[in-house]
């Protein structure tokens, strides 16, 4: 897996063979980006459930400002930081291991996007979008993106949070949220 533009562009990202980990296909990577575009510059974000840190990765690629990656699984850990290391963003990474709802329990801080890609199996999303609503973990003109399943619902409106647009790529699906 590689970055697909920035000033990282070409650099490698290591995944592990064989862990429960689904990275975000380079298809879907790009087409984020080429959505986020023109508002990525100087942005912090905000990547939840961030695996080996592409997403992150390439959003600080692309103009990010600085990332905060949230991993709770020990062995992408791993991975996450050798990632970090390699690309040499370390003064613009925060990487945390803890669970995303005990992050989103205990910040204060703010972010311009959210990345939430949790596991496509389970109720993560449900658990973890009351947690997003409330407080001001969203900037007021921020945004939040979330990858899940094709076949899965997500709310319209949740608290502040309105659903705006999605787009699907195979069996995987992008809905951008905003705040009202």
């Amino acid at each position: 897996m590689r970055i697909i533009s920035g000033f990282l562009k070409g650099r490698r990202i290591f995944a592990p063979a064989g862990l429960a980990l689904r990275p975000t296909p380079s298809k879907v990577r790009g087409a984020l980006f080429n959505i986020l575009a023109n508002t990525i510059s100087n942005t912090s974000f905000l990547d939840l459930y961030a695996g080996t840190g592409a997403i992150g990765i390439e959003a600080l690629s692309r103009g990010a400002q600085s990332t905060t990656f949230i991993e709770h699984d020990h062995r992408h850990l791993q991975y996450l930081r050798k990632n970090i290391t390699t690309t040499a963003i370390n003064d613009k990474s925060t990487v945390l291991g803890i669970s995303v709802n005990d992050y989103l329990k205990a910040t204060d801080q703010s972010f311009d996007i959210v990345f939430l890609d949790p596991p496509y199996a389970g109720d993560e999303i449900e658990k973890v979008l009351p947690r997003l609503q409330e407080g001001d973990i969203i900037a007021k003109n921020g945004f939040l993106v979330i990858e899940h399943f094709h076949k899965q619902t997500l709310p319209e409106v949740a608290g502040e949070i309105c659903f705006l647009k999605k787009y699907r790529y195979g069996e995987t699906i992008l809905s951008f949220y905003g705040k009202s």
